[in-house]
């Protein structure tokens, strides 16, 4: 199962907003708006953890791991909300790849269009006869069609030049 790491919440008492040494909090699923169920939480290690957890001295809490990427939290006569730092970028990521994969297919699907659309000009032009497109498949080359037994050949007054007869 995956788990998400969240950071040592520090604990303040409700009244005065001062650290709130050995004081305890609750961690629910997100969705558990009843406060009902608390979450089996791990350590770092992935051993157990008590929950409610428990300020240290200091007024912090452990590090811990929830089964989701955001947790509610409830205590003192509080209750509030916590993303795991990994979950927010997980998801920041996966919507990055999401997006550069929908550019690329947008991307591929109009060459895909261009090139067919050349192709069946092409066809058409070849099929009435008489036209001049560029190559489908390179771009660098021009075909030409001409009716029936039309011919091409090199305009006797300038050697850069093609003459098209049909």
């Amino acid at each position: 199962m995956t788990t998400y790491p969240f950071e040592a919440p520090l604990f303040v008492d409700a009244v005065t907003f001062t650290r709130a040494p050995n004081a305890q909090i609750t961690i629910y699923d997100e969705a558990d708006l009843a406060s009902t169920t608390p979450l089996v939480l791990t350590d770092p290690n992935g051993l157990p953890l008590a929950n409610p957890l428990t300020a240290s001295p200091d007024a912090f809490g452990p590090n811990f791991r929830a089964p989701t990427p955001r947790v509610k939290w409830s205590g003192g006569g509080l209750t509030g909300f916590l993303a795991s730092p990994t979950a927010v970028l997980d998801e920041a990521k996966a919507a990055r790849v999401a997006a550069d994969t929908a550019s690329g297919s947008a991307s591929d699907s109009a060459t895909a269009a261009t090139a067919a659309q050349a192709a069946a000009e092409l066809a058409a032009l070849t099929a009435t006869g008489g036209g001049v497109a560029i190559d489908p498949t390179d771009a660098d080359t021009l075909v030409f069609t001409t009716k029936s037994d039309g011919s091409i050949a090199v305009d006797p007054s300038d050697s850069d030049a093609l003459l098209i007869t049909a």
